[in-house]
């Protein structure tokens, strides 16, 4: 069976066999390049997942005001008129964008406040996007890296509102790349992470179309690789799919990045509280960031899937992690494989679709 159609933990172990590192796998380590990942859910996995958690773990979960803020929006039945009720939908639009940029600022003030604490040889530096600091928290380590991401696009989207106004909604779910994550209103991130998954399954049954033979094949090249991440992760838009190609240094503005943020938040993750303390958006997010798709599954099954990542890629030596990263995310997740070892010796199942 082909590397790429094995369930995660099954290719993950395959690797460690002694298969030497493909080129393929090499492009995604940070030092030539960056760094992958995947994971998978056996059915060999009897122990019921963890609970939910109680209580929001603060060293796990980054603050409320990284995500958006709740949207609140009239009932057309509450309205006496059309007019009314587009006048009050409008202004719910601009109330939830105003407090979005709100949570940027707000968002910002607590990192300037964390760096101030933080001793000046162990802060970090977008020259080393790897580097964890050690007095950072998994909730810091996010909070950095989305006040990167929403001040980015905090210039162009202000011109938007101001331009456009409560308008502005009816634009921004055509242009996610330009929006903070603080002001994409539900339908826009629901949206999003669909187009997401539909994107990651047409690009790996491209790959396994052209790569029967798995994804530690010589012939899988260091740039096809790297363009299949950037497509599997959504990181590159739509356009250079239809175009047919990528353009120059997308991996190092967009996949190097991410990778550097996935190596630390796993590590991260698992120091403090393992995904049972996540909140449930906060579990939703980590996965769709991982190319897990979350699109109508339950948050125990997220919360187990998650867990698997962590399992797989967990290893004291760096290259070793990397490897495997690099491999699982080069991998379609199989939910409930069954393998000729779980099958008790017969047969081994052909794992469909």
């Amino acid at each position: 069976m082909s590397c790429s159609r094995m369930a995660w933990r099954q290719c993950a172990l395959h690797g460690r066999s002694g298969l030497p590192l493909s080129p393929l796998l090499a492009a995604l380590q940070p030092g030539a390049a960056v760094t992958g990942r995947r994971l998978a859910h056996n059915d060999a996995r009897k122990s019921s997942p963890p609970a939910p958690p109680r209580s929001s773990n603060p060293l796990i979960n980054p603050p409320a005001s990284t995500r958006p803020p709740p949207l609140t929006v009239p009932q057309r039945s509450t309205a006496e008129s059309t007019f009314q009720y587009l006048f009050q939908l409008g202004k719910g639009y601009l109330r939830f964008y105003k407090d979005g940029l709100k949570g940027v600022w707000a968002n910002r003030n607590l990192l300037r406040e964390k760096l101030a604490r933080t001793p000046a040889d162990d802060r970090p530096s977008i020259w080393r996007p790897y580097y964890v600091p050690r007095t950072f928290s998994r909730a810091d380590w996010v909070l950095l890296w989305r006040v990167r991401h929403d001040l980015l696009r905090l210039p162009l989207f202000g011109l938007m509102l101001i331009v456009i106004g409560e308008f502005t909604a009816l634009v921004v779910i055509y242009v996610d790349g330009v929006v903070p994550y603080t002001c994409r209103i539900p339908k826009q991130i629901a949206t999003g992470l669909q187009k997401a998954e539909e994107r990651r399954r047409t690009a790996f049954d491209e790959l396994e179309a052209r790569f029967p033979h798995g994804v530690l094949s010589p012939r899988v090249t260091p740039g096809l690789a790297r363009n299949h991440v950037l497509r599997s992760l959504h990181l590159a838009g739509t356009m250079w799919d239809r175009l047919g190609f990528m353009p120059p240094g997308m991996w190092q503005v967009k996949g190097r990045l991410r990778m550097a943020f996935l190596e630390g938040d796993d590590r991260n993750l698992i120091e403090d509280g393992g995904p049972s303390q996540l909140e449930p958006e906060e579990l939703r997010i980590a996965c769709a960031e991982r190319g897990i798709d979350v699109v109508g599954k339950s948050e125990t099954e997220l919360r187990g899937v998650l867990g698997d990542w962590l399992r797989l890629t967990a290893a004291e030596d760096l290259t070793e992690r990397r490897r495997r990263m690099a491999t699982l995310l080069l991998t379609r997740y199989v939910a409930n494989p069954v393998s000729e070892a779980d099958s008790g010796g017969g047969k081994a199942t052909r794992i469909p679709g």
